[in-house]
């Protein structure tokens, strides 16, 4: 799910700006909020899907041109060359994140295991511990005539 969310943000910042860096308007915030990370979610979802770079790149660029024509909508502009060529680039760092995404995921747990504190002593009870019955002390009746004839006061015989 946080993979996920990440790529989905990715891709919806990455299209963004390059709509923004070749030549078109980026609308306000409200209007990027709710649309693009759902459509991203959708698109790098579908990709990360695919059995292969050449379909995860299809799916991706699919996604940057659905992404590249709701920002026209919002905000019409005329794009050229250079906006086509940032779309590209945003597609092929999604791509690129998409791919490595498990190992990053796996590098930022394993530096946050090492920042955050870890619980050294154990957690203190929160309830008594169970008690185990233990049997009286029954003792049979010729185990008892034993101890009454039996000296109580012998001990290692005594060397000279």
């Amino acid at each position: 799910m946080f993979r996920g969310a990440v790529l989905a943000g990715l891709s919806a910042l990455l299209a963004a700006v390059g709509h923004a860096a070749g030549g078109g308007e980026v609308p306000e915030l409200a209007a990027l909020v709710p649309g693009l990370p759902l459509l991203a979610w959708a698109f790098t979802g579908t990709a990360s899907r695919c059995r292969g770079p050449v379909a995860t790149v299809a799916v991706l660029a699919v996604g940057q041109f659905v992404l590249h024509s709701t920002l026209e909508l919002v905000h019409p502009s005329h794009p050229g060359p250079s906006m086509l060529a940032t779309h590209a680039a945003a597609t092929l760092v999604t791509a690129y994140a998409l791919r490595h995404a498990d190992r990053g995921v796996e590098a930022l747990a394993a530096a946050l295991r090492r920042v955050l504190p870890r619980r050294v002593t154990p957690p203190p009870a929160d309830r008594p511990l169970p008690v185990l019955a233990v049997p009286g002390p029954a003792v049979p009746a010729r185990l008892a005539r034993a101890f009454v004839v039996a000296h109580a006061r012998r001990g290692p015989p005594v060397t000279c």
